[in-house]
């Protein structure tokens, strides 16, 4: 479903040019990429995964991904219209909103991390999962 939502809003649903289709797959794949990589690392370090991560972090890294799909998006949509390389274009969106995505995923990861302190360890594994799911949905 979320598929379907962000391909149809973030692109222009009529036309068959700028529809965004394939925006929105490799949103969503970058958003599942992401929690791979972040379980992966717990089970790599012998952590074990408990029910409120893999319950909850999925939901949390798909707002956060959706959220920096919108944003870049906008960006792009706001370049003047006779830049037309695609390189270009996407340069100069990820230099106009590039910082803000930084500093969000860097407070949302720092923040996850710092919930790493409490003594409960259901809460530290799911503010581990957390935080590498945020840091490595940036990355991608």
């Amino acid at each position: 479903m979320m598929f379907v939502y962000v391909s149809v809003s973030i692109g222009f649903f009529p036309s068959a040019v700028y529809n965004r289709f394939i925006l929105g797959f490799a949103g969503i794949f970058v958003v599942i990429a992401s929690l791979l990589i972040s379980i992966g690392i717990t089970f790599y370090a012998n952590i074990p995964l408990t029910m409120i991560s893999a319950e909850v972090v999925p939901f949390l890294i798909l707002a956060i991904g959706v959220d920096n799909m919108f944003l870049i998006s906008r960006a792009e949509r706001n370049i003047p219209s006779h830049i037309t390389e695609m390189e270009l274009r996407v340069a100069y969106a990820m230099k106009e909103i590039g910082p803000s995505i930084f500093a969000a995923a860097f407070c949302e990861s720092l923040a996850f991390f710092i919930g790493m302190l409490t003594d409960v360890p259901a809460l530290r594994s799911f503010c581990l999962v957390a935080g590498l799911a945020v840091l490595a949905d940036f990355t991608l």
